[in-house]
């Protein structure tokens, strides 16, 4: 199965610059990050840069949302 190198633009201020590079399954898919009792939501803009010379693919944050009590 293939895996995606995404860095993370946009969202809260307080994400640090190791958190921003993750690994997507899928460009189609929206990776979620666990912060402050919710999360952000980032999404592929279908854009990629090459970052350390890896292609990889551009996510940006679209939304927040609460963990389900």
């Amino acid at each position: 199965m293939a895996s995606y190198k995404a860095v993370l633009v946009g969202g809260p201020a307080g994400i640090t610059d190791e958190d921003r590079i993750r690994h997507a399954k899928s460009l189609d898919d929206t990776i979620k990050c666990p912060r402050y009792g919710g999360y952000e939501h980032f999404r592929h803009t279908g854009e990629f840069v090459s970052l350390d010379g890896e292609p990889t693919a551009i996510f940006e944050w679209t939304a927040r949302t609460k963990v389900a009590e």
